[in-house]
């Protein structure tokens, strides 16, 4: 499959956020003064940017905000809850966002840390999304799932369901941002970044292995989009879409790729 479909109002992409908001998010994370939520909700935020952005023409004076973009968005603890509405477009999930404060309402409030039953939610919504009229010629749906590792499930199995789902273009995306840095992959920052390609990388704890594995390989069209517009210069062909703080905006560079539109006309 190719992945090689542009995001439009003809086609518009899917993004489903999975949200750890467990008890250990409201710890520190290591290295600075917040704790781990807030980096959750900035990144949220930066996504968010990101795609209101993509979505927005200037017809004169005026801004008109184009439904390029939906959002599924799930917190998690001991179970999971949806954030707002199901399948929100852009400006819908904006406004929701921007008058909560910018803010998720995360907090470490919903407990344990269920992430195969937060997966087996997305899962229930995208066996049907990737029928859908709207979304089954697009560019097929990114799950992206922010989280500080930890989980007493295993979502590997219903995340291996997920990847096997399919729109005419390719099949579903799983994208795991590790909110941490400890992992055995050395680099300083995104120049020098070369992506994760082996399991022994992501590790040694056994979470983020499992992280790793549960991580789709990066399509060629983002590689190549990383590497181009020097991004991550040293992005390896067989990388895994599995990313951690150090890499800062990484969320926003690889929805880029899927970002840019066709002509005009299309949009």
């Amino acid at each position: 499959m190719s992945y090689e479909k542009k995001i439009s109002r003809a086609n518009p992409g899917l993004i489903v956020m999975v949200l750890d908001d467990s008890g250990s998010q409201a710890d520190k994370l290591p290295g600075t003064s917040d704790p781990k939520y807030k980096w959750v909700e900035r990144y949220t935020g930066i996504i968010l940017d990101e795609l209101l952005s993509r979505s927005s023409d200037v017809n004169g004076n005026n801004v008109v905000i184009k439904p390029r973009y939906y959002l599924h968005i799930i917190r998690y603890g001991s179970r999971p809850q949806i954030w707002g509405s199901p399948e929100m477009d852009i400006k819908t999930a904006v406004e929701n966002f921007s008058n909560s404060g910018n803010s998720l309402g995360l907090g470490g409030h919903l407990g344990g840390t269920n992430t195969a039953a937060a997966h087996q939610q997305a899962f229930d919504h995208l066996q049907n999304a990737v029928k859908d009229e709207k979304f089954k010629d697009s560019f097929p749906p990114m799950v992206f799932h922010l989280t500080d590792g930890m989980s007493h499930t295993d979502a590997t199995p219903i995340v291996d369901k997920i990847k096997q789902l399919s729109t005419n273009d390719g099949n579903v995306l799983v994208i795991n941002a590790y909110i941490g840095t400890q992992t055995s992959l050395k680099y300083q920052g995104p120049e020098d970044f070369p992506g994760y390609v082996d399991v022994s990388e992501a590790g040694p704890s056994k979470d983020n292995i499992r992280l790793f594995e549960m991580s789709s390989q990066a399509p060629a069209c983002i590689e190549a989009n990383l590497r181009n517009e020097n991004i991550f210069p040293k992005f390896q062909s067989g990388s895994r879409l599995f990313f951690d703080v150090r890499t800062k905006e990484m969320l926003k560079n690889v929805i880029q790729v899927i970002g840019s539109m066709g002509s005009r006309m299309a949009r």
